[in-house]
């Protein structure tokens, strides 16, 4: 091969090799770049807002304060609103325990108390948009002995048996010991009451707090130690009435530190109680039974009702009628304090837990349907996400 071919030859290999490398080199250039704009510094993306589905989940309680709306319930879940159709909105909740929460309640404009679960307690001091537990009631580990005494942790400001704390106690004569606290559900909130606030549920379990909520101290009475309480109320006399399982009803002359039962009016449970515009009293509960007290609780008459399912929530709307709400969505109205009531609406299969009267005419209520509005003597309407 002559010098002049052979030089053609490599000539023609080069550019091969070079139109071959091209591709290579390119991908390579793509890769860097791409790498470079991944790991490179930039303000994150948005994120759509959690939607939540109000009519979707259990609710357990209800509370307003102004336009402020607060629904609690399963797993330990908090919603917020201002405008009973929404939209509702998720309350940040430290820490989140996921214990089902129970009641709700406003003891001034922006401080709300919640409780639930595990002698689960929590305070909001922004109108409910963010809360911190304040007490709970850790289970019993494995291998801790069956009659250990347990206690809440360090901050929770509360101390299990608290150092010469006797509210409540029986006298030593009696021969009765309180039994140790365990985590039972708290079922309900109550006050405050001359700046006193309870907080009571399972087994007699009752708690009080004189700062607001931020700590709680155990009260401990044989009267109610073996009942569930659903429900303290004020009388006019200034006494307390607590209602419960088993148709418990007991009353405090000395401001829930010591409690009494008083003659039983009927033996099924009560769920609840109301203080009326008129001062009398109502209690609420099993088989839908109402009893009525014009004497501070001294003695009581039965309502007229006219139908048997249980009845687990009551309110007092903006002109004075009493709403009591319970099982297969019952709801019943009271337009003369209380003596008697109708059911405006047919039932259906879901529970009712709480309701809030909004107008005269307008409900908001809460149950395993989730919230639901209601305008007395029209259909159910779900509230909007």
């Amino acid at each position: 091969m002559s010098a002049t071919a052979a030089t053609a030859v490599q000539s023609r290999s080069a550019r091969a090799v070079s139109v071959g490398r091209w591709p290579a080199l390119a991908f390579t250039a793509i890769v860097a770049v791409a790498a470079t704009y991944a790991f490179s510094p930039r303000p994150s993306p948005a994120f759509a807002p959690t939607v939540v589905h109000p009519d979707g989940l259990l609710v357990t309680g209800l509370a307003r304060s102004g336009a402020r709306l607060l629904a609690v319930g399963e797993q330990g879940r908090i919603l917020v609103a201002d405008d009973a159709r929404g939209p509702w909105h998720e309350a940040k909740v430290e820490p989140q325990r996921g214990s089902t929460l129970t009641q709700v309640k406003f003891i001034d404009d922006k401080t709300a108390i919640a409780v639930g679960h595990d002698g689960w307690i929590l305070r909001s001091t922004d109108g409910g948009e963010s809360w911190k537990e304040t007490f709970f009631i850790e289970s019993p580990k494995p291998d801790a002995a069956a009659d250990a005494g347990l206690s809440p942790p360090p901050d929770a400001g509360f101390s299990a048996e608290p150092p010469g704390d006797t509210a409540g106690a029986a006298p030593a004569e009696s021969g009765w010991t309180p039994p140790p606290l365990q985590p039972d559900p708290l079922l309900g909130i109550a006050g405050p009451f001359d700046g006193r606030l309870f907080a009571y549920g399972g087994f007699g379990l009752m708690l009080s707090s004189t700062d607001g909520g931020q700590s709680w101290q155990r009260v401990s009475a044989e009267a109610i130690s073996d009942h569930h309480l659903y429900g303290i109320v004020r009388a006019a006399d200034r006494s307390l009435i607590v209602v419960g399982e088993r148709g418990l009803m007991a009353r405090s002359s000395d401001g829930g530190q010591s409690w009494s039962k008083l003659p039983p009016v009927y033996d099924g449970s009560f769920f609840g109680a109301l203080v009326l515009p008129s001062k009398a009293l109502l209690a609420y509960g099993m088989r839908g039974n109402v009893y009525r007290s014009d004497d501070d609780g001294k003695t009581w008459q039965k309502s007229t009702t006219p139908v048997s399912s249980s009845l687990f929530g009551g309110n007092v709307s903006p002109r004075g009628e009493i709403v009591l709400v319970g099982a297969g969505s019952v709801i019943l109205v009271s337009n003369d304090d209380g003596r008697s009531f109708t059911q405006p609406l047919p039932g259906n299969p879901h529970d009712l837990a709480a309701v809030l009267p909004l107008t005269s005419s307008s409900l908001l209520t809460a149950g395993d349907g989730g919230l639901q509005l209601t305008q007395i003597g029209g259909a159910a309407e779900g509230a909007q996400p």
